[in-house]
């Protein structure tokens, strides 16, 4: 049984601490040039951490993503377009709690795949 903080619980900090720990910030495996795809995961990565480090109160989540968006400088639109999506996914985060809890289940299995010495293969570990 997991246990998941209520929308009233969560905080915009917990939701990019759980998105950075999940592995959602790797590069999906293709059959083609990835490199745009690096560029907007690491603006992601990078919004996340501000968005940690700052603790913003939820209702002021918005503005402070605007607020990073001015400090990150030109391009602003990839760095807009990723604001949005981190602020899309605050708000199903505070309606969808098995969301939250499938994020806390990622990041559990990602940390414990990290620690095991043949990359995640769980039976071999000592």
């Amino acid at each position: 049984m997991s246990v998941v903080p209520s929308p009233s619980i969560l905080r915009p900090r917990d939701l990019a601490l759980l998105l950075l720990a999940s592995g959602d910030l790797r590069p999906r495996k293709r059959a083609r040039d990835q490199q745009a795809d690096r560029a907007g995961l690491e603006i992601k990565r990078r919004i996340l951490e501000q968005v940690a480090a700052l603790d913003p109160e939820p209702e002021a989540l918005e503005a402070a993503l605007l607020k990073m968006i001015d400090e990150m400088g030109p391009p602003s639109g990839p760095i807009r377009s990723v604001a949005a999506v981190v602020r899309d996914e605050w708000q199903v985060a505070c309606s969808a709690p098995e969301w939250v809890s499938q994020l806390l289940s990622e990041a559990v299995n990602n940390s414990f795949d990290q620690k095991t010495p043949t990359g995640g293969n769980r039976e071999n570990r000592d």
